[in-house]
């Protein structure tokens, strides 16, 4: 899960039209990527492990600070959370946890 805090109020569409982008280059053909709430992307890694996700969590979050927050300042805040079901686990439960990590 990623989510993006902007420092202004009223840009959220804009720099997330940005992270999203950012995200979509640095995930595989077989990654799903959705824009589920004005602040939130939920991105799928059926191919992915936690480790390896969280990772690429780090790669956005650096993408973002290079490309974004490098060019306009201190305007955004990217949260990122990797979580794998665990055996007794869903996809929903999985999501739950992500959600709760990035609230702050």
């Amino acid at each position: 899960m990623v989510r993006v805090q902007p420092r202004i109020p009223g840009t959220i569409d804009r720099l997330a039209a940005r992270v999203g982008s950012l995200i979509r280059e640095h995930t595989r053909e077989t990654d799903r990527v959705t824009r589920a709430a004005a602040d939130r992307f939920h991105v799928l890694l059926p191919e992915t492990g936690e480790t390896e996700a969280a990772v690429l969590g780090e790669r956005i979050r650096d993408a973002c600070a290079d490309s974004i927050v490098a060019k306009n300042g201190n305007v955004l805040e990217v949260l990122t959370a990797a979580v794998t079901p665990g055996s007794s686990e869903t996809l929903h439960d999985a999501l739950r946890i992500a959600q709760e990590a990035v609230a702050g």
